[in-house]
């Protein structure tokens, strides 16, 4: 069979399988495999089959993902976010919207050091949620904030979206994770005024606190965020100083993170335990993943499908900021369909070649996939994080949280078309390392 043709028929499978819920690493897994047997014999594809799995997980930028989760879910169990929604409330309640604002910000801070947008929206649907219905705020409004919010976790640093698209993209781990950190806060302050313009439009939306707290109570509700602001100092610092690896940030991350929270004595046997087990399943889900996802992209190098679908899109004769935006829609569009993890092990060895002969900083186009997969983590019907809050809150209804984010789908796109027009606002920081 011709090597192109058997790249396009797996292409065509996969997402047959995908549309029938087939796991994602089994059906990478077996498609690589087949694919290997049909063009180069039997027993080159078993070789594949024993060899690739452990080459591509054993790798030294691999051991960053799992501390990361690690500090994360240590975040996540010890409630370190319960406090900072607290304290955030303290200082936006009495603004237009400042309920629902606080909700963005303490996503913020959790993404700044949980990794993890899954954990956020989990953590923050059950703690600010009841919070800022029984504080009058919409409740399909309500929705929309969590979820907008839990996705700056897969923005600022440390990501392990970024991780893993530093490692199918072949680019410095430490790079990508500082470029996140003026686009996350960027993202973060379009949020806030989105919500104020809402608010301000419709009062009733979100009421205003009717008691506003004096500056000490302000200031003292800071103490409880001295913890995550800690952690983000070191694991970032350390990164973008060059005291650490990436590697070593997230090993000072996590063991930091037990350290405060073994202080405050926010810690015991029950959490430790529960922190131990979600770290292993979810590390254990992203590498069986990566694991057959290599399989599958080394099967596409040789069928030659992403050398001519590169040379295809390089010479189209359209301005590159054309192809560029129809790659953008293209994510866009699988985000309804596909789920995020497998849109990037699918789709990245295929578009990086083409974008990067195009002249694109690869750097910067890992900050527009990660905002990417953000959008697609958020867009109906197969939105993950729609359905983690739907989990999480079991009396929600989906067409509520359908309802409720597309406001801030719409802000997600703002964001993005800032992030193009401005790529030095990603490039910036890694150019000072």
């Amino acid at each position: 069979m011709d090597p192109q043709t058997a790249g396009w028929i797996s292409i065509l499978l996969l997402f047959v399988l995908l549309a029938l819920r087939v796991p994602i690493y089994l059906m990478m897994g077996v498609l690589g495999i087949a694919g290997f047997w049909v063009l180069s014999g039997s027993v080159t594809a078993l070789k594949v089959a024993g060899l690739v799995p452990y080459t591509a997980t054993a790798s030294h930028d691999f051991s960053v993902m799992p501390l990361f989760v690690l500090m994360g879910h240590l975040i996540f169990h010890t409630g370190f976010t319960t406090e900072i929604y607290k304290s955030a409330k303290l200082w936006l309640g009495h603004i237009p919207g400042g309920v629902a604002q606080a909700t963005v910000l303490a996503g913020a801070a959790f993404g700044a050091a949980s990794a993890s947008s899954f954990a956020a929206v989990a953590t923050l649907g059950k703690t600010t949620i009841p919070e800022m219905t029984r504080l009058g705020v919409d409740r399909k409004i309500a929705y929309g904030v969590v979820v907008i919010s839990a996705n700056l976790a897969q923005m600022i640093p440390p990501s392990v979206f970024m991780v893993i698209y530093g490692i199918i993209a072949e680019q410095s781990i430490g790079k990508l994770l500082v470029a996140g950190i003026i686009p996350g806060l960027i993202a973060t302050a379009v949020y806030m005024v989105i919500i104020y313009i809402m608010v301000k439009r419709n009062p009733k939306l979100a009421p205003l606190l009717e008691e506003r707290p004096s500056w000490t109570t302000r200031l003292l509700s800071l103490k409880s965020s001295w913890g995550i602001i800690t952690i983000f100092v070191l694991v970032m610092g350390g990164i973008y100083t060059g005291a650490f690896t990436p590697t070593e940030a997230g090993a000072v991350g996590a063991f930091g993170t037990f350290i405060i929270a073994l202080a405050l004595r926010k810690i015991n046997y029950v959490t430790m335990r529960e922190t131990l087990y979600d770290t292993a399943k979810t590390t254990g889900m992203i590498l069986l993943i990566v694991a057959t996802a290599f399989i599958f992209s080394r099967f596409l190098s040789i069928s030659r499908l992403p050398t001519m679908l590169s040379d295809f899109m390089v010479n189209l004769d359209v301005p590159r900021i054309v192809i560029l935006l129809g790659v953008m829609l293209m994510y866009i569009v699988l985000g309804c369909f596909l789920d995020v993890i497998a849109i990037m092990f699918i789709t990245l060895p295929i578009i990086l070649p083409a974008l990067e002969a195009l002249g694109y900083d690869l750097i910067w186009m890992g900050v527009l996939m990660v905002h990417l997969i953000g959008i697609a983590s958020i867009t109906p019907p197969f939105g993950l994080n729609l359905f983690i809050l739907k989990a999480t809150l079991p009396d929600s209804e989906l067409k509520d949280i359908f309802s409720g984010i597309f406001p801030f789908f719409i802000a997600t796109v703002i964001v993005l078309a800032i992030y193009i027009a401005f790529p030095q606002l990603s490039l910036w920081l890694p150019s000072l390392m």
